[in-house]
């Protein structure tokens, strides 16, 4: 064998690994999708999820409540819809939105929610038990064909704070990720 033949054989396997890796890289990403918005349909060859929004999640004008009064708040309520034919694992993060000045930013540290699944109803928790913003899972799992999950999510200020907070704004966001189960 020539260095010739050699080096075309070294090539050959080089092309072939990089066209291994490039058609694992597309097929991850044809089965895994994120996307924020206001009316959000993701789909996936039969793989669809839908969030079908309620009211936008504001904090102005407000004012501090217990926590029996934020339980009691309409909230905000949306529904995660799986209806392709493929089971999906899914997972709904809360993030902020930011606040255009003047206005200024009222801190997590100020704020409660609580989130209901189904009926069930959630607790009183502090928004900064979730962790640091865009990564603050409000829930997880997997939906079957057909299956959907129904929520409410409340957020108030709390009465616990210490100072003034009054004329501050708070604004958040869904954001959901799938990723079709194999």
């Amino acid at each position: 064998m020539s260095k010739k033949d050699n080096k075309n054989k070294i090539m050959l396997v080089i092309l072939l690994v990089a066209l291994i890796i490039i058609v694992i890289a597309l097929s991850f990403a044809a089965f895994s999708f994120s996307k924020t918005g206001s009316e959000n349909v993701i789909t996936l060859g039969s793989l669809e999820l839908r969030l079908n929004e309620g009211n936008t999640i504001s904090l102005e004008d407000t004012y501090p409540l217990t926590d029996s009064e934020g339980l009691a708040l309409t909230g905000y309520d949306f529904t995660l819809e799986n209806t392709g034919t493929a089971s999906v694992n899914y997972v709904i993060y809360l993030d902020n939105v930011e606040i255009a000045s003047p206005d200024v930013k009222l801190d997590d540290k100020y704020l409660k929610y609580s989130i209901d699944k189904n009926g069930l109803t959630g607790t009183a928790e502090y928004l900064e038990s979730l962790g640091v913003d865009g990564s603050r899972i409000l829930d997880q799992g997997t939906l079957n064909r057909g299956e959907e999950n129904s929520y409410i999510l409340r957020v108030w200020p709390t009465i616990e704070v210490d100072g003034d907070f009054g004329g501050q704004v708070w604004k958040g966001k869904l954001r959901i990720t799938g990723d079709q189960v194999r």
